[in-house]
């Protein structure tokens, strides 16, 4: 009786030895691929930036009239004046290999200076929004709440046409959008979110299906 189970386990680690060589041998080549790339991006030589899709932040598109006597939100138009005398690109999704092999790895610290107001203005949009969207009540600067929330839509539709990837920006505008009764502007969300490269992508395009 314990012949075949002696045998069955024989059997279970030689496929056990077996799957895990192959798995090594994958990871191995995986690894040595990856370096190969590497190898190949650092030696990229520096091309021209001339042609990259520069993000020019639109102040006199955006709601900056709204609670502007508030110190909060001099603080954002502050911050976003700021942003706006810099060089932003949006390299969302793109690991700095890519980058190198497609701009040449002399630029990559530049590119990652880009990305990095690119993030840091998308994540200014954001925080801009929540402010704009909290309840005034009978503060001297308040102003009307619909007044507010269309500043707010307006700051977040901003945020999504440059290529936003933050998921909680889709979510409050597609509730902004579903209180004023603009529900066919939220099949053009999903356009955008189709082009996202980041992980947030699914989650942003689940909750545009749901809404929709």
């Amino acid at each position: 009786m314990k012949y075949p189970f002696f045998a069955s386990f024989i059997i279970f680690g030689f496929l056990f030895s077996f799957s895990l060589k192959k798995r090594t041998k994958t990871e191995g080549k995986y690894a040595e691929n990856f370096w190969e790339r590497e190898r190949e991006a650092d030696s990229t030589r520096r091309k021209s930036l001339d042609n990259l899709d520069y993000i020019a932040v639109p102040l006199n598109e955006l709601p900056m009239d709204t609670l502007a006597g508030l110190p909060e939100v001099q603080e954002f138009h502050a911050r976003l004046r700021e942003l706006s005398e810099k060089k932003i690109v949006n390299f969302a999704g793109y690991s700095n290999t890519e980058l190198k092999l497609t701009y040449g790895a002399p630029n990559i610290n530049l590119l990652s200076d880009y990305d990095q107001n690119f993030e840091d203005l998308i994540t200014l949009l954001q925080e801009w929004a929540c402010f704009l969207l909290q309840n005034w009540g009978e503060s001297a600067h308040a102003c009307p709440e619909e007044e507010r929330k269309q500043a707010a839509k307006t700051v977040l539709a901003y945020a999504v046409s440059i290529g936003s990837d933050i998921a909680a920006s889709y979510e409050r505008l597609i509730k902004l959008y579903l209180e004023s009764g603009e529900q066919d502007k939220i099949s053009a969300l999903r356009e955008k979110a189709e082009n996202l490269r980041s992980l947030s992508k699914g989650r942003i395009l689940t909750m545009i299906d749901e809404a929709g």
